[in-house]
């Protein structure tokens, strides 16, 4: 078997993702923008004066693509797979997966209202804060809650959970407001010192955007459980900045009109093919955090994704012309990768960063109709009708279909107008 074919059947599974290395974020043309007018900062005596505010724009793509049987036929199979598996009261990863792709409605197949039960459940009140703030944490036991930081937030944040939803954690009443403050004070990054309560670069973003789609206006800093002093722009220019090392060699390939590999390098070390620094990064810049040189990076990544697009599938329909023994789990991957393309260019045209061009359109309903040719496909070689069987052969397999199904589905209802974002 090629070293290529081997890296594709070990692309990121969204749970346990390999933690690239840090990079330094020192791009000068990126440097954290002039000090202004503190507030706060915020701080373990304070921060329960912090009101979170809810965005008010519900973003919406500008050119909806034309609806299409296909698109319907997906639509249906894949969210019958959120629901199910989703909806898995014992699985709260998947469960985050099936509020993204459903909206803060959905309930579980126990019929509890998901949002509600992930914090009754799952979630623990942050010890730091005397039992007033809330957090998840990564796992209970083995069981998967929050493999990335602020996942749950973040979430919540985009599909419109309302800061003041009450909530009950540890059996003591809440709000989501309280999980905002809680994760205000646990997160923290001094690259300088190499000292950060993330894992890697690779585990900021759902952070980021969780943060900066309810921050209030004006800066937001705090001193963070442990005292480090962080300002959110500041951390919205090091994602930036992170992003913009790890595609440099893209941007060098779309220049020069040629070809690449993907062998774990760069960005291809990211979650997902670096679509979700893509997506934290495009919020904060959004919602005006950083800088305009930062702006300015963000928007230079849409025409490399839309370079990529062809490309990646390209190299898909390879790899399995080359080993059709591994149609499945290379059919797995060219729904992550045509879901978190089409998710991430609705999400940052929804945001008012572009509005595609004719030939972008046509790459954006050529990537919605990959999502309905590949649920097809994977459903003619019976993967959603044994999905527990699945999962005892292979659960990290079951989790990238659980996942993507969630991905791919919020990338077609946000492509054919159907879906919103709140920022």
């Amino acid at each position: 078997m090629s070293a290529l074919l081997l890296l594709f059947l070990a692309a990121c599974g969204e749970p346990t993702p390999p933690p690239p290395p840090a990079p330094t974020a020192t791009a000068p043309a990126l440097a954290p923008k002039a000090a202004a007018p503190a507030q706060g900062p915020w701080n373990l005596a304070s921060v329960a004066q912090l009101e979170p505010v809810l965005p008010t724009r519900e973003g919406r793509t500008p050119k909806p693509i034309p609806p299409d049987p296909a698109y319907a036929a997906a639509d249906a199979l894949l969210a019958e797979i959120v629901n199910r598996y989703g909806g898995d009261p014992e699985n709260p990863w998947a469960v985050a997966h099936g509020l993204l792709a459903q909206g803060p409605d959905f309930k579980l197949t126990n019929g509890e209202p998901g949002v509600e039960y992930l914090f009754a459940t799952y979630a623990e009140e942050l010890p730091a804060g005397g039992g007033a703030f809330v957090r998840f944490p990564t796992q209970k036991g083995k069981k998967r809650i929050e493999p990335h930081s602020a996942l749950m937030l973040k979430n919540f944040a985009e599909i419109g959970v309302r800061p003041d939803r009450k909530v009950t954690v540890n059996g003591r009443p809440h709000t989501v407001a309280d999980l905002y403050r809680g994760v205000l004070l646990s997160s923290w990054l001094d690259p300088a010192r190499n000292h950060a309560s993330f894992d890697s670069p690779n585990d900021v973003p759902w952070a980021l955007q969780a943060l900066a789609t309810w921050a209030p206006e004006g800066p937001l800093r705090w001193t963070s459980t442990d005292g480090t002093e962080m300002d959110l722009d500041n951390l919205a220019t090091f994602t930036v900045t992170v992003l913009v090392q790890e595609t440099a060699f893209l941007q060098q390939a779309a220049a020069a009109g040629a070809d690449f590999e993907k062998k774990g390098q760069g960005i291809f070390s990211y979650t997902c093919g670096g679509a979700h620094i893509l997506q934290g990064a495009s919020y904060a810049v959004a919602r005006g955090r950083s800088t305009a040189k930062a702006k300015e990076a963000v928007l230079a990544q849409i025409p490399l994704w839309f370079y990529r697009l062809p490309k990646e599938l390209t190299l898909y329909d390879q790899a399995m012309k080359q080993a059709p023994e591994h149609e499945v789990r290379l059919l797995v991957q060219r729904l992550k990768f045509a879901g978190h393309f089409l998710e991430s260019m609705e999400k940052m045209a929804a945001l008012g960063l572009f509005t595609p061009t004719d030939e972008q359109q046509k790459m954006l309903i050529g990537a919605a109709q990959q999502i309905a040719l590949t649920t097809q496909a994977l459903q003619a070689a019976g993967v959603f009708q044994n999905m527990e069987t699945l999962r005892t052969q292979d659960e990290q397999l079951y989790l990238d279909v659980v996942g993507d199904a969630a991905h791919a589905l919020r990338g077609l209802r946000l492509a054919t107008g159907a879906g919103t974002l709140a920022w």
